[in-house]
């Protein structure tokens, strides 16, 4: 090789390695959630307070409830510790994107809106809506079309499932959405005579009407209406982790455990106590 070829190699050789150097850290492969836990050996969990899915008890402030016993089961399987981290429904997309969690595991409901922002797993279940009238005005509703009145108040927590359906299919019902930590608070702005009736899940309410304390009230219709399904959301760009949370709601799904949670919390006369 001349002396002039030789000069050109090392110097294109020296133009590579300072390219190479040269690279951003974005360029290189970022770690997925997957291998941080791993790594970490801890899951950080956004729950936002829904019953029987995810609440606190007020004995000790510990998380409970349905959903938080599935993500209980997955850490235990990992071996990995799970650090809860509090949020609203409404603030729920947030706090997953910004990276406050790395999984929303408090029982969230499809809605497109959602989904444009925030990636769901493979559904555990589904639920519908119902809403708790007081005794002295059951039978009001004949039909759920008789809620899009301007005369009807309906008071719902804020960013929840219930809120969305509400703006969407009863545009001409005035709306209260409350800024409520528990989807059960909500129950007293009808106890009040704030709102004529309150959203909640369908099972909720067949349960806390039943609930002895609370004889006042009754459920508005016999069947439950816009039913979504509900489970997990994680943030988008992560495939490794959707595809290991898909896998594990499916075997929760294949082994009925998500219904047998159900049956179990809400056959007991008390979320917080854990006979039945």
């Amino acid at each position: 090789m001349s002396m002039i070829g030789s000069r050109i190699l090392k110097r294109a050789v020296l133009i590579a390695g300072m390219l190479a150097l040269a690279l951003p850290a974005a360029a290189q492969p970022k770690e997925g959630v997957l291998a941080k836990v791993k790594r970490e050996g801890v899951l950080k969990v956004c729950y936002a307070q829904v019953t029987p899915d995810s609440y606190k008890d007020p004995r000790n402030g510990q998380w409970t409830g349905v959903f938080v016993d599935l993500v209980n089961e997955l850490a235990n399987w990992m071996k990995v510790k799970v650090e809860p981290v509090e949020v609203q429904f409404g603030t729920a997309p947030l706090s997953l994107n910004r990276g406050d969690c790395d999984l929303f595991g408090a029982s969230l409901l499809y809605n497109a809106p959602r989904a444009l922002e925030i990636n769901f797993v493979r559904p555990f279940a589904a639920k519908g809506i119902n809403g708790i009238v007081s005794k002295e005005k059951a039978g009001r509703f004949k039909k759920i079309e008789d809620l899009n009145d301007p005369s009807v108040t309906i008071a719902v927590q804020a960013g929840s499932r219930d809120h969305e359906v509400s703006q969407r299919i009863f545009p001409k019902a005035k709306l209260l959405a409350l800024q409520s930590q528990t989807d059960l608070a909500v129950f007293d702005s009808v106890r009040r005579g704030d709102a004529d009736i309150a959203f909640a899940n369908g099972i909720t309410i067949r349960w806390w009407t039943k609930v002895q304390g609370n004889e006042w009230a009754v459920p508005a219709f016999d069947a439950d209406f816009s039913t979504q399904q509900n489970g997990w959301a994680i943030r988008y760009g992560d495939s490794d982790w959707k595809d290991f949370l898909d896998s594990f709601a499916a075997w929760i799904v294949a082994n009925n455990k998500a219904a047998e949670l159900y049956d179990s919390y809400l056959s007991r006369t008390s979320l917080f106590d854990t006979k039945k």
